[in-house]
């Protein structure tokens, strides 16, 4: 098939959006730069909904059940945390392909009602993971790949506090699940792309007085199953947006760094050098990464996945996997700091 007629193909999906917040404005564009249109979007309350109409020009509702019965192909789920895995399911079920934020769920049984309906269904189920398709990231995975078994990582994120979502929904343990399914997620997932699966998870955590709920500062050491460790740090008590990843492998290592204002800077600076041997090299490696610019490669595909078969850049096996591991914070955090394996449980299928 020629690009053309792939695109073509795209094109002619009809694609719904569930949220309208910042992050389905980011999904908006992501389809608009492939071409795809927005055909209809659900919200929770009559004024926001209303506020879409006028700016985005999309028929929009409150109710799911109008939603899902207004012939749309496939769904990306981007409403606050807690009703993630509701949203999904239902869309699967309804008989509609899903992308679904992350986290996929606040907890287990949530992905795993997701799973369930993706089985039932035998749709397209794809999980926001949208870091494993950036361009400095993937950058590195290539570089590194050359380099033998990796040995250790160091994955490093400074940046601002969070904003607190709409109606401060952020802000309630109840619809976030936890600060560790936030951001850190993304992180740890990253780890596990790079390393491979994780048997051993140990956290600890300190914040500003008044703000301990947050993990304003966590650290977490994770062990892999080939006796690789890696730690990953996450700081919301710094200014800008700051990501390093430094990855050692039995012949070699390798350095990256990105650096902007916010996590959608149009104008970030990225940096990634190699060393293999006694040689260190500077790679050139796209300046326009990251979540202004590679959100579209996930959401393609996705798309492409819903047209011809083709892989998604994570699945649900990989959603739920995250999550788990992000309990596992959470549990070693309540345990003391103590190491602790990840919920072993595959779910359904």
């Amino acid at each position: 098939m020629s690009a053309a007629a792939g695109s073509e193909r795209l094109a002619a999906l009809r694609v719904g959006i569930v949220g309208g917040g910042r992050w389905a404005g980011v999904h908006r564009q992501a389809l608009e730069r492939l071409g795809v249109g927005v055909e209809a979007v659900l919200v929770r309350s009559l004024e926001t909904a209303e506020r879409l109409r006028s700016t985005w020009q999309v028929a929009t509702t409150t109710e799911l059940d109008a939603f899902l019965a207004s012939g749309l192909d496939a769904v990306i789920v981007a409403s606050p945390n807690y009703l993630h895995a509701e949203h999904a399911a239902a869309a699967l079920d309804a008989g509609l392909h899903v992308l679904v934020e992350k986290p996929m769920a606040i907890d287990l049984a949530g992905c795993d009602r997701v799973l369930a309906a993706a089985e039932r269904s035998r749709k397209v189920l794809a999980v926001g993971h949208e870091m494993r398709v950036f361009g400095w990231l993937e950058a590195l995975r290539d570089e590194a790949s050359g380099l033998g078994r990796p040995v250790h990582l160091d994955l490093r994120l400074f940046r601002r506090p969070y904003r607190s979502g709409a109606s401060g929904w952020k802000q309630d343990p109840a619809k976030l699940g936890s600060s560790v399914l936030e951001e850190p997620i993304h992180y740890l997932d990253l780890a596990r792309w790079l390393l491979g699966e994780v048997r051993e998870v140990q956290a600890w955590a300190t914040s500003r007085p008044g703000r301990e709920g947050l993990h304003e500062n966590l650290d977490v050491r994770l062990v892999f199953d080939d006796g690789a460790e890696a730690l990953v740090t996450r700081t919301i008590a710094g200014f800008e947006h700051h990501v390093a990843c430094d990855l050692v492998a039995e012949g070699g290592a390798v350095r990256a760094r990105w650096d902007g204002r916010q996590d959608t800077d149009e104008a970030p600076s990225v940096a990634l050098t190699v060393q293999a041997g006694e040689g260190v090299r500077e790679v050139a490696v796209p300046q326009q990464s990251g979540h202004a610019f590679d959100v579209p490669r996930q959401t393609e595909a996705f798309l492409r996945a819903v047209v011809d078969g083709t892989p998604v850049a994570a699945d649900g096996r990989d959603g739920r996997t995250a999550v788990a591991l992000c309990l596992a914070v959470e549990r070693s955090l309540r345990q003391g700091s103590r190491p602790v394996p990840p919920e072993s449980g595959a779910g359904p299928g």
